[in-house]
């Protein structure tokens, strides 16, 4: 295995970087054009948070395959044939829904299905691999490189995607999506990630119970502070996507009365305030540490008072909408200062060899929330629809204090390994 490099931006790293640029970007348009084609077709907020919820289930299962995969397989490998599988399954897509246009609605779901469980083997392998290509004492600012070039690659993705699929429908967006995963599938053969083979004597049921269960060992009975860690992430991920992704494009659409391409547009500009949260994580460096999670946890869940105070006010649609995506931009840098020392947090006191297993358990974390709060949170906003500021108001109490209760255990997580 060879050592790992000296500086931050490497040649393996950068690569890493860029590739992942482009594949977030395709991966951003294809999870905004489908589901909102459906909500625009349908006009029900249900519907539409019922199809990103389902979508999200196949993150559950995959999420520990692929963690598993990750230690013990080359993970650069990984990454391009789930890169490839994609590419050949946009094609496909594209052709089944000329085929069965009357079955569109099924086919995007199975679409969106089938993305996400690749989406689950993929991201273990890529935070697996950042503690193995970079400095140690350069984690934070790793992972705030990684989160900024996705939250560029995400920040153009809406709006993109808005214009395209306003002016000319899915065709050429999934163009655009198959030539992004086409590219970073090459670019992952050109990374260079240290790999240690691991014995496997075993039957793949063993070898899955076995690694999981050294995983779970490892986050709850000899480190019991991550439990806390992980009730928190699965909370914050369930209630405040719930409230952005499903609430607000409902917000502009049927309360402001507001086109599509406007829900790009915000969209995109809220993705600013991740690139400064990642831009000030990146400066604090080390100086952010897990103890600082908590501050950043009541301000995240505080973001969402001011939209809920404009669906009680009368006020002009423009001022409305203004406020809605400045609130969804400051939750964009809540966001970061939040997760950022969370993942820089578990990179480092987890050793190298349970790094993917005890990565992919809590990156399933945030996806099984949120899909349950898409579930959930469409079906409120359906059934409260002359009131969302209550559910709203709600869930920014609930999220204020499942932090008030678990501040404590923050002070008990260890600093290293």
């Amino acid at each position: 295995m060879k050592s790992i490099e000296k500086k931050l931006w490497n040649r393996d790293f950068s690569l890493l970087i860029i590739g992942q640029l482009i594949s977030i970007f395709g991966n951003q348009v294809l999870n905004f054009a489908l589901p909102f084609y459906i909500l625009e077709i349908s006009g029900s907020p249900a519907l539409f948070g019922t199809v990103l919820g389902v979508s999200f289930l196949p993150l559950i299962i995959t999420s520990p395959i692929g963690g598993i995969m990750a230690d013990r397989l080359k993970k650069q490998r990984i990454m391009f044939w789930l890169d490839a599988t994609i590419t050949v399954m946009i094609v496909l897509y594209m052709i089944a829904s000329g085929l069965f246009e009357a079955a569109i609605v099924p086919i995007i779901i199975v679409k969106l299905l089938a993305l996400n469980a690749i989406q689950g083997m993929y991201m273990p392998a890529v935070r697996a691999g950042i503690p193995l290509i970079v400095p140690s004492d350069k984690l934070v600012q790793a992972n705030s490189a990684t989160s900024t070039v996705n939250t560029l690659s995400s920040m153009g993705a809406p709006a993109i995607a808005g214009i395209l699929f306003g002016r000319f429908g899915l065709f050429p967006i999934l163009v655009v999506c198959a030539i992004c995963f086409a590219v970073t599938a090459i670019m992952d053969l050109l990374i260079r990630i240290p790999y240690k083979k691991q014995q496997a004597n075993e039957s793949v049921v063993q070898i899955v119970k076995g690694d999981m269960t050294l995983a779970l060992r490892f986050a709850v009975k000899e480190n019991p502070a991550l439990a806390k860690i992980a009730i928190l992430m699965f909370i914050f991920s369930m209630i405040i996507p719930g409230v952005m992704v499903v609430g607000i494009p409902v917000f502009i659409t049927q309360n402001l009365g507001m086109g599509m391409e406007y829900v790009g547009i915000g969209r995109a500009v809220s993705w600013t305030g991740a690139i400064i949260g990642a831009a000030i994580a990146g400066s604090l460096g080390e100086r952010l540490t897990i103890k600082s999670v908590p501050l950043a946890s009541i301000l995240f869940s505080l973001t969402l008072i001011p939209i809920g105070t404009v669906l009680i006010f009368d006020m002009p649609n423009f001022a409305a909408y203004v406020i809605i995506v400045a609130a969804d931009s400051i939750s964009s840098i809540m966001h970061s200062l939040f997760f950022i020392p969370i993942w820089a947090y578990l990179q480092k006191i987890t050793p190298p060899g349970l790094l993917g297993k005890v990565l992919s358990l809590f990156e399933g974390l945030p996806w099984l929330a949120a899909g349950l709060g898409f579930l959930l949170f469409g079906i409120l906003f359906e059934q409260f629809d002359l009131v969302p500021w209550l559910v709203i108001f709600v869930a920014a109490f609930i999220c204020c204090i499942t932090m008030l209760l678990l501040r404590k255990h923050f002070k008990e997580a260890k600093a290293d390994a």
